[in-house]
């Protein structure tokens, strides 16, 4: 893991009092530090997407909850891995022309959508932190991951980086999480004190093996609905 310092960079502070006739802006002439950071994360060597990457500290919390959309897709969870914060609503719509049953028993978040094509009437709420991974009751081979977090500043890794703008200066811990990553309860993490110079991290990560790709099959419930369309296309009413 490398740490590698950049030339500081400063922002100007802006100071307001209310007046009779209004709100009048006072620019001193001061700077107020600010800096920024970027993480680079890899499995192998390999740029690595798909990391949950948060910045723990000196960040205020978000005033209102934020909404959050995961589709499904071709009998896929889109996006496969999303990062919200503690209070966020999700909202599941169902983009297939076939039903899914979008569910949980992660201990984050335990629910269950049953059996639906379109959008269901309300978002789901996200109360606790953790990882909740998600399936469907009717297509085995779906699944995503939620990471419900803490901290106000966190991002997916794009093509193996993630950057964060304007921090001010104090101490941080930088979390990241994967799905496959090694003790992925856990996740990774590391301390970082930042003044007014940016900052680059990078790690690499251990990950797990791929699961073995098995080789697609129809569920005893699509194959009876494929068996019905298919009667229903030839005119067969039995």
């Amino acid at each position: 893991m490398q740490v590698v310092a950049a030339p500081p960079r400063t922002v100007s502070p802006c100071f307001a009092r209310v007046a009779a006739a209004g709100i009048v802006c006072l620019c001193g002439a001061g700077t107020v530090p600010a800096a920024d950071l970027e993480v680079r994360v890899s499995a192998g060597g390999a740029p690595l997407d798909d990391v949950v990457v948060a910045v723990h500290g000196e960040v205020a919390a978000p005033a209102t909850p934020r909404e959050h959309v995961v589709d499904q897709v071709d009998k896929r969870f889109v996006p496969h891995v999303a990062a919200i914060r503690v209070g966020d609503r999700v909202s599941f719509p169902n983009s297939d022309d076939i039903r899914h049953h979008v569910y949980s028993f992660s201990p984050a978040k335990v629910f269950e959508l049953p059996l639906y094509h379109g959008i269901p009437s309300e978002p789901v709420t996200f109360e606790r932190p953790g990882k909740v991974v998600l399936g469907c009751n009717i297509h085995d081979r779906m699944s995503a991951y939620v990471y419900v977090l803490t901290a106000e500043r966190f991002a997916l890794a794009d093509e193996g980086a993630a950057r964060f703008t304007d921090l001010p200066p104090g101490r941080y811990e930088i979390a990241l999480w994967h799905p496959r990553q090694a003790r992925a309860s856990e996740g990774v993490r590391h301390p970082l004190t930042l003044g007014d110079a940016d900052a680059a991290l990078a790690f690499d990560l251990a990950l797990e093996p791929r699961p073995a790709v098995v080789p697609a099959t129809l569920s005893p419930l699509e194959a009876k609905f494929r068996a019905l369309r298919e009667r229903a296309a030839a005119g067969d009413g039995s």
